[in-house]
């Protein structure tokens, strides 16, 4: 078995972005007027405090805005961001910041609302609307006060310097350094009582993090540490944590941390499949890219040895060298856990495989995969997935 010697080129040009303060431990939500005053920008002003609505309806914003009320500090509060906020609902929560004279943002939820919270920060201190910073966004632009408090184990939103958003119908990145925050804070309270199918989605959508940030051609030296040290957390952890291991919960939910760290090295052709699969029938972000995790592998096949053989060990718990092997693993993980592991299983018809493949190299290019992209392999690979025939995924690239 190879040896798992690798890492990035020391001597490369990178970039390592992380929140300036990352806040854990039982209740520390509880403390943001203490965090905020200690750890952030936020000098004065009422705090808007963008909300998921499952987690308000849950109980869990009341004790947040009270804390923040009872430290002297005046809260807006709004939800409705649903699972893929528009622009047009971003839009209307900055107006409202904005009419409330709001100085600083607090984002606590899932991806969604963490990603709108970013936009409405940006929003504050600049004109147009979330659709107008679509694309990269200058890093000397500001933004207002950001804590950003994720309430699932999966997107790492609260560490990336991305900003998804709807925009006519497609999901649309917005791509900043200020959009890390100042501040994060974990706190295991906000996912103790997440329903067990939403910690195997956003588990396994952390897991895809770490692994293509990993295969990016932007990976760095503290990128991949992040990186393998998620995939680690999650292969102990996650199946655990899913089936009501509070303590594994716990780790699974700073691995989803550090893989949104990992994540500013970028995703790759994974993210890209799972877009799209989500785009040909509509399904949470965290299974697309459970299901689309294998043939990211597949298609990634020809990596750097050292790496090739490192990624397979840490994916297969030192089992396997083999990224065939690390594939495996990864859809059987999924499939214990509930998940969709085929086309069929996701209720993706096989008449739309075509489509599926246009769209992908189409809307989702990745500069930053290892493996150019094109449509005729592409197409391989979604074809392979109909029945979930990894073997035929990997023929998709053998010859490349």
């Amino acid at each position: 078995m190879t040896s798992a010697l690798w890492w990035p080129n020391p001597v490369s040009d990178s970039i390592f972005l992380a929140p300036a303060a990352v806040i854990g431990g039982t209740g520390s939500a509880r403390r943001l007027p203490e965090i905020l005053r200690g750890h952030s920008s936020y000098d004065t002003g009422a705090v808007l405090l963008a909300v998921d609505d499952a987690v308000a309806n849950a109980g869990l914003i009341e004790p947040i805005e009270a804390a923040l009320r009872d430290g002297g500090i005046e809260v807006v509060v709004r939800g409705g961001f649903g699972a893929e906020p528009t622009a047009e609902v971003v839009d209307e929560v900055a107006t409202a910041a904005r009419e409330a004279k709001a100085t600083a943002v607090i984002g606590v939820g899932g991806g969604s609302v963490l990603d709108s919270a970013k936009l409405i920060a940006l929003l504050l201190r600049q004109g147009g609307g979330a659709a107008d910073w679509v694309g990269p966004v200058a890093d000397e632009v500001e933004l207002a006060p950001l804590v950003l408090i994720p309430t699932t184990v999966g997107t790492g939103s609260e560490a990336t310097n991305i900003a998804m958003v709807t925009v006519d119908g497609a999901k649309r990145a917005s791509v900043c350094s200020r959009f890390v925050p100042e501040v994060a804070v974990l706190d295991p309270e906000l996912v103790a009582s997440l329903p067990k199918q939403v910690i195997a989605a956003t588990g396994m959508d952390a897991l895809a993090h770490s692994v293509e940030a990993l295969m990016s051609t932007k990976a760095s030296m503290l990128s991949a540490h992040s990186s393998f040290h998620t995939i680690e957390l999650l292969i102990a952890n996650l199946e655990a944590a899913y089936g009501g291991d509070a303590e594994a919960l716990a780790r699974t939910q700073w691995a989803s941390h550090l893989g949104g760290q990992a994540l500013n090295a970028g995703v790759v052709v994974g993210h890209s499949i799972a877009y799209s699969f989500a785009h040909a029938t509509p399904m949470p972000h965290g299974v697309s890219c459970a299901l689309a995790l294998p043939y990211c592998i597949a298609y990634n096949q020809h990596l750097a040895p050292g790496l090739a053989a490192r990624l397979a060990l840490a994916l297969t718990n030192g089992e396997s060298d083999s990224l065939r092997d690390a594939a495996t693993a990864t859809q059987e993980l999924a499939r214990r856990m509930g998940l969709p592991t085929t086309l069929a299983e996701a209720r993706i018809e096989p008449d739309q495989v075509d489509e599926i493949a246009r769209y992908c190299n189409a809307e989702y290019q990745r500069p930053t995969n290892p493996e150019p992209m094109d449509e005729p392999r592409l197409r391989e690979l979604v074809a392979a997935a109909e029945t979930g025939d990894l073997d035929a995924a990997f023929r998709a690239t053998a010859h490349s």
